[in-house]
């Protein structure tokens, strides 16, 4: 191949590396990829491919009018091979209103300092700043203080962005946004194609403490990294999510793009290619967390779990308040022995009552049973109305934090009080609820996704216990719409604020009601592995199917439907409940 044909190819590689390539390395020709055919890229390789390039740039842009976005890159090192599809993703972006702030620590190598000296006097909205080495957080704090935009993004010197992600990213945040995130994926180790995508949630603060799930492209205005004093250099390693947790801190406006506008590049020792690359990460991302914990008064430590993901064990407490465990059951003693002796048994929370809404029982071992636990028996003498009956249970209720547990489940987590507790105590959580199992120990409730469907499921349902799930959503609290009601923490006080669950709803979807009318009322519902229960409904029961609380539901919360799921991706297939990307 020719230089020039070389030269063409690789300045439009961004917008022609094939997505999500379903072939192995195997099969793929070495020869026609990057690293094969631009190995040792010199200064002057370097040169013939961005001269052309720069020319046609510098023609585009208003030198005179001032960025709005400044694009921060620390490099170190930096491989030309690599750096030369960085600068050529940033200088194809539709969007103009951009500079360029690039800050090398200390780096050595000779052929990326000439570079870097020269791409400053080559385009005028390119700037670069020499330092001796001080770490990633210190060449990016100085790359926001060279910052002239309003806004600032953080790209690595070996990754690249869409060509239109500073486009996409303004438009979000002239929505009025304080920061913005979006997807993103892999360059593979052979650097031809994308893979391994990454299709995050809207904005969920209790994840984040839990998975570095915000990741790239990030933009926040410069004076809200100003105002937190920029990136923390004890974190170097973390220092993007230790950042997004300190904004998190304060009463941002963080929005979501949901595409991918940012290629991580997979490198051999990086954690983009092996999460267990560099032990010590884990180290400080739990670090990071505690250390956010502590200054938001948050009663809990951070525990690790591995694959760098954390867990959050509340503090023990001097006084614990009381819970009222409201158990609607008729008969069915097998089911209520079960579940009445693991609760009384395996349970550790030292405060709690349980109200038994007595649903004309007339089998003698569960009326027995009733008279064997320390419980309160409450007669409901009507046609079973699951609304109706919890409803009862709430008003004799003497706790402030109500749990609505159904008779089939079984506990298995002694601390799933205090687990539930720690969300529901904090004045901005609606509903806490657990995760529950079926008795083959897969999945049966990790949270309730709308519009799966057409209306409402559980995700994750039959997944392996122990499983990571989608980026840690099995084994982190997460933000979900709505939980079910078989393992349910609500506070009295916002169970009565919206009213209790409807009694317009005869058989389901009464929980998801409740959930976003919680949501209405600013309020985020957590879904928390710490409280683990079984629950003995047969994975393969057909069921009664009511279609007049289908269209109930639809009619009540339509509009929130179709907006789509604000915490599953509108990436994801709603036919599915495993985050399965929808067909192209």
């Amino acid at each position: 191949m020719s230089l020039k044909r070389k030269i063409k190819a690789l300045s439009q590689r961004v917008l022609r590396r094939p997505r999500y390539a379903t072939t192995t390395l195997q099969q793929r020709s070495l020869s026609d990829t990057f690293s094969a055919a631009y190995q040792n890229l010199t200064v002057d390789g370097f040169w013939q491919i961005l001269d052309p390039v720069l020319t046609t740039h510098r023609a585009l842009v208003q030198s005179e009018n001032p960025p709005v976005m400044s694009i921060l890159t620390p490099t170190y090192n930096s491989s030309l091979d690599w750096f030369i599809e960085t600068a050529l993703s940033v200088l194809q972006q539709t969007s103009h209103d951009w500079e360029w702030c690039l800050v090398d620590d200390g780096s050595s190598a000779n052929d990326i300092r000439t570079v870097l000296e020269q791409l400053a006097e080559k385009h005028p909205r390119i700037r670069v700043m020499f330092q001796s080495s001080g770490g990633i957080s210190a060449a990016t704090n100085c790359a926001v203080e060279m910052a002239r935009g309003q806004y600032v993004c953080f790209l690595d010197h070996d990754d690249t962005l869409v060509p239109h992600a500073i486009e996409r990213s303004l438009q979000e945040l002239e929505k009025g946004f304080d920061a913005v995130y979006s997807d993103e994926d892999k360059i593979d180790v052979s650097g031809q194609y994308y893979v391994e995508p990454f299709l995050k949630p809207d904005w969920s603060p209790e994840y984040l403490r839990g998975v570095m799930y915000v990741g790239h492209l990030l933009c926040v205005q410069k004076q809200h990294v100003l105002d937190i004093g920029g990136l923390d250099s004890q974190y170097d390693g973390v220092q993007d999510y230790e950042l997004a947790l300190r904004l998190s801190e304060h009463s941002l406006h963080i929005g979501h793009i949901s595409e991918v506008l940012y290629h991580w590049r997979k490198i051999p020792g990086s954690i983009a290619a092996d999460v267990h690359a560099k032990p010590k990460i884990e180290q400080l991302q739990q670090a990071a967390v505690n250390a956010h914990l502590a200054r938001l008064a948050l009663p809990a430590t951070a525990q690790q779990l591995g694959n760098h993901r954390i867990q959050l064990l509340p503090e023990v407490k001097a006084n614990y308040p009381l819970i009222s465990i409201i158990i609607p059951t008729k008969d069915a003693p097998h089911h209520l022995e079960r579940c009445l002796s693991s609760l009384f048994s395996i349970s550790t929370y030292p405060n709690f009552e349980v109200v038994i809404v007595d649903n004309e029982t007339s089998d003698p071992r569960a009326l027995q049973l009733m008279q064997e636990y320390p419980v309160k028996r409450l007669l409901f003498p009507h046609p079973f109305h699951y609304s109706r009956a919890n409803n009862l249970g709430s008003q004799y209720a003497q706790g402030d934090y109500l749990i609505f547990l159904n008779n089939d489940t079984e506990i298995v987590s002694k601390d799933w009080m205090q687990n539930l507790l720690y969300y529901a105590e904090q004045p901005d959580v609606g509903a806490a609820g657990a995760l529950l199992l079926y008795p083959n120990h897969t999945v049966q409730h990790a949270g309730v996704v709308m519009g799966i469907r057409g209306t409402a499921d559980h995700i994750m349902r039959g997944f392996p216990m122990g499983a990571d799930g989608y980026a840690g959503s099995l084994v982190c609290a997460r933000e979900v719409s709505a939980v079910t009601a078989a393992c349910m923490m609500v506070t009295s006080q916002d169970f009565q604020a919206v009213g209790g669950f409807s009694e317009h709803y005869f058989h389901h979807y009464q929980d998801a009601d409740l959930c976003l009318k919680l949501v209405c009322l600013g309020k985020r519902n957590i879904v928390v592995p710490g409280a683990t229960l079984i629950h003995h409904e047969s994975a393969t029961r057909k069921e009664y199917y009511d279609l007049a609380d289908r269209y109930l539901l639809l009619d009540q919360w339509q509009d929130y439907i179709e907006s789509g799921d604000p915490f599953y991706n509108s990436g994801f297939a709603l036919d599915r409940f495993d985050y399965t990307i929808k067909a192209a």
